[in-house]
């Protein structure tokens, strides 16, 4: 049980640290939705993660454009239809990300 506190600490330190942008449980869950679907190939839309219920529109849309702002999330038209925005994490996020996720490893060791 102490290893995973530990390990808890040790992620959200980072997470204080090297992850300023996460500012809100929304944030993090719309980084975590739009990097998964990314991973898995499908970049999401904003419909689709709107279909999430991560927050009301006007929360996520509000959201979303800061995470864009900062240089989080890029949006891209879709191939097949121009009228469709979908979302990827930068590589600078999804640097930042790795390291996250190394160290939570790391500290579960």
């Amino acid at each position: 049980m102490l290893k995973t506190f530990r390990a808890l600490k040790a992620s959200g330190d980072f997470r204080r640290r090297h992850l300023p942008f996460l500012k809100t449980l929304e944030d993090q869950d719309l980084i975590r939705e739009i990097g998964l679907n990314q991973a898995l190939g499908r970049p999401i839309s904003v419909s689709q993660l709107l279909s999430h219920g991560i927050a009301s529109v006007a929360t996520v849309q509000r959201r979303l454009a800061r995470l864009k702002r900062l240089g989080i999330v890029a949006q891209t038209k879709a191939d097949h239809d121009r009228r469709q925005v979908k979302l990827t994490l930068t590589p600078y996020a999804t640097k930042l990300h790795a390291r996250w996720v190394r160290r939570l490893r790391n500290s579960l060791r």
